[in-house]
């Protein structure tokens, strides 16, 4: 959030300078439990945006809205609001709620007994809601109309001149207004156990409690005829396990309130199960993304599996809530939800929730008429017709054997699962980086692990399982995972670790009645910014601590002397041979991998960079090369600008390299479709496939893949005209920069 914001704040500056601003750009305020001040900076190792202040505060934490600011403030269609004269602290200005931390103790369970943290919940409050104008009454006070009107609707009084009586008089908001309010408040409630519990309801048993506290002890019921309690509470959203949300000591707790007050539930799916949560009801949140695998799956299952099974749904979903003895308004969240605070005569759950574009009632999750629609669309577009002949003219060439070892085959079990296939950022249709190698005993390692990674594999995992004990089968792959490897220290391939270590070390924990050993650690490769990185985070969250062993890539380099100690364990935790990094340009610390010993034979995955000789002369004669491939062909500039590589120069590399099959990954978020290819690189002599997220590979299946790039293309229509202005618009920047003397004795490598 902070990259994305960071870069929204400059392209909105030089959108209006109509160039890039040398100064500040904007600025984000960070408001979190102690502790979150070590965490922001410890993201120093792989994240500069020098222009974009951040100003963090931990712990106890009040700021009081102003009245006049954001609800009241009506600027007319297509004028700027002029900032007031003197007004210093604007910049400073919160937005539109007061912002209340209520911060809390935590107990965790480590392997070196228990330790404590912080959480935090929060009380936000709006500014006084002005009410709706009666124009009427303006008329019958005889008040000038024009900006006099606009500030009685803003909530301040006016003085002027009465036309009549010729004295000078004053009018009140009130007297012009119905239906306003003295603000709104919402409850944020972090309760993850009992021991939280306790300190909401500290005050029950005469202890003193902090005046966050108290504050929103102020909104119960029984307080609401206080002078400080007359903003209205609307809503509280309880971020809380189901069994703790439905006991009964919390719902007494939550009906102090009164039960005019809304409830809306998150309850978070325990780290050592991972079923239940939104997912038992909608699949997942990434609604565009799962309906483009389910699409892609109707061309072949097995290669493109669909992220979750196509729903026998009806038209709705019980909250499931067990609301004991009285009831109360229950809500469940939902990804998309949005509750309406302001204007008052909207309050509530926005329409858009339960209909659709059409004005039907909306299916929440994915349902029948979307397997259906999805189904038809597959059909016109002619990808099916398209993919049953080229799987009908299949035959066993199209299948990649791994290379023989000492003369034996190896064995062909193992996969490859591409969790995420886009660059940069997280968006529609592609997630970020991330990669699952499964070795042929079962055990497997991850190759780059953006955000989300330990999120689409389970997904993925969960859609081929056939049995009963789904929650044990996802725990035992998650503890298989034996290994790491991380390419470059930027955030789009690293950020997944800390809740693949997190998650991970809690199955281990459940599971183990001693200390962590060496043989339950994840043996971590990367680059030493990402370990320091870890290494103060532990600081802050203790529950990765001593989770892993850390590698420093450099230290697998191919001109340094054999790591023996780790090839030893990479060879009995996976059947790893032997395992290379190779630098490559990027940014620094950039490296590409070569692995022997795989169920592949010898893969090579390139992480981001400019085509590597150094790449070619190591990883050559490889059975599998997955190599980036962020630019199309025709992008050449942007592609020296930004450090990676268009589609020719990837196949160029594996074309050198003497590679048996290549997939081409990381592609510019800009879109989902498939890159075209150059006319001399559509007949390679091996097989080359674009991946998707949820693409699942094995040995004998890369041929197949290959042969379905025309059926996927028919998906993907382009769309030339906007694609062909945004191209030059893009090389027409990028040469311009490239043409600036002494760039490269400058450049600084961000994404």
């Amino acid at each position: 959030m902070i990259l994305t914001s960071a870069d929204a704040a400059q392209a909105s500056v030089t959108a209006i300078e109509g160039g890039p601003s040398k100064g500040i750009v904007g600025t984000l305020q960070i408001i979190g439990p102690n502790g979150v001040k070590g965490y922001v900076h410890s993201l120093r190792h792989f994240m500069r945006r020098d222009r974009f202040p951040l100003t963090v505060h931990e712990g106890e934490y009040h700021w009081e809205a102003k009245p006049g600011d954001g609800l009241n403030s009506r600027p007319g269609k297509g004028k700027k609001r002029k900032q007031a004269d003197g007004d210093t602290e604007r910049s400073t200005d919160m937005g539109l709620f007061g912002i209340t931390s209520i911060p809390m103790k935590r107990k965790i369970h480590t392997f070196y007994g228990k330790d404590e943290t912080s959480v935090s919940s929060y009380l936000f409050t709006t500014t006084p809601i002005a009410g709706k104008f009666q124009i009427q009454k303006a008329k019958s006070l005889q008040i000038p109309p024009g900006p006099l009107y606009s500030k009685l609707k803003a909530g301040e009084s006016v003085r002027f001149c009465h036309p009549s009586s010729g004295n000078e008089v004053t009018v009140t908001p009130d007297q012009v207004l119905e239906g306003g309010s003295d603000g709104v408040a919402v409850a944020l409630i972090y309760c993850p156990d009992e021991y939280v519990f306790d300190q909401f309801c500290a005050n029950d048993d005469g202890v003193h409690v902090k005046n966050s506290i108290e504050k929103l002890n102020s909104y119960k019921e029984k307080d609401q005829n206080d002078e400080q309690s007359e903003i209205k509470l609307e809503l509280m959203v309880h971020y809380t396990p189901k069994d703790i949300f439905e006991s009964t000591r919390y719902q007494t707790w939550m009906r102090e309130f009164g039960t005019a007050v809304k409830h809306m539930t998150i309850h978070p799916v325990e780290q050592t199960k991972f079923v239940g949560g939104n997912e038992e009801i909608d699949g997942s949140p990434f609604r565009s993304a799962v309906l483009g695998a389910m699409q892609r799956s109707l061309i072949q299952n097995e290669i493109y599996p669909s992220p979750i099974p196509p729903a026998s749904d009806t038209n709705s979903i019980s909250d499931g809530n067990n609301i004991v003895g009285q009831e109360l308004n229950v809500i469940r969240a939902r990804p998309g939800l949005e509750y309406v605070l302001v204007p008052l005569a909207k309050q509530g759950l926005a329409s858009n929730n339960n209909t659709n574009d059409d004005g039907e009632e909306k299916v929440f999750g994915i349902s029948k008429a979307d397997y259906e629609k999805i189904h038809l669309e597959t059909e016109r577009s002619g990808a099916l017709e398209e993919a049953s002949k080229a799987l009908n003219a299949a035959d066993e060439k199209d299948s990649v054997a791994p290379t023989e070892v000492d003369g034996i085959p190896t064995l062909s079990k193992g996969s490859f699962i591409f969790t995420g296939t886009g660059s940069a950022i997280p968006c529609k249709h592609r997630n970020v980086t991330g990669m699952y190698l499964e070795m042929k005993d079962g055990n497997g390692m991850l190759l780059d692990v953006g955000e989300g990674t330990l999120g689409q594999l389970i997904r993925s995992w969960k859609s081929s399982y056939k049995g009963e004990n789904e929650c044990e089968f996802i725990r035992k792959c998650i503890t298989n995972i034996k290994a790491v490897w991380i390419s470059h220290p930027h955030a789009d391939h690293q950020l997944g670790i800390i809740r693949f270590l997190t998650q991970r070390n809690a199955i281990l924990m459940q599971s183990r009645s001693s200390s962590i050993g060496n043989d339950d650690r994840v043996v971590l490769m990367t680059s030493v910014q990402v370990l320091h990185f870890l290494d103060e985070y532990s600081k802050v969250d203790p529950s990765i601590y001593d989770s892993y062993i850390p590698v420093d890539n450099r230290d697998t380099l191919p001109d340094f002397p054999e790591n023996k100690e780790l090839n030893s364990m990479l060879n009995r935790k996976l059947g790893i041979t032997r395992l290379l990094s190779v630098p490559v340009s990027h940014c620094y610390q950039s490296f590409a991998v070569v692995i022997d010993g795989t169920s592949f034979g010898k893969l090579v995955y390139s992480g981001d960079c400019r085509p590597s000789e150094k790449l070619v002369k190591v990883g050559h004669g490889a059975d599998l090369l997955v190599h980036e491939a962020t630019f199309e062909d025709g992008m050449e500039e942007e592609a020296v600008l930004k450090m990676h590589s268009t589609v020719s120069e990837a196949l160029s590399i594996a074309k050198r390299m003497d590679t048996k099959a290549c997939i081409l990954t990381h592609f510019s978020q800009r879109y989902p479709r498939i890159p075209p290819l150059r006319e001399e690189d559509s007949q390679l002599p091996f097989p080359v496939a674009f991946a998707f997220d949820f693409m699942k590979v094995n040995p004998e299946n890369i041929g197949i893949a290959s042969k379905l790039t025309s059926s996927l293309r028919m998906l993907y229509p382009h769309d030339d005209g906007e694609e062909k202005e945004h191209m030059e618009e893009s090389k027409r920047k990028a040469q311009e920069i490239l043409s600036t003397p002494g760039l490269f004795a400058n450049l600084q490598c961000k994404k």
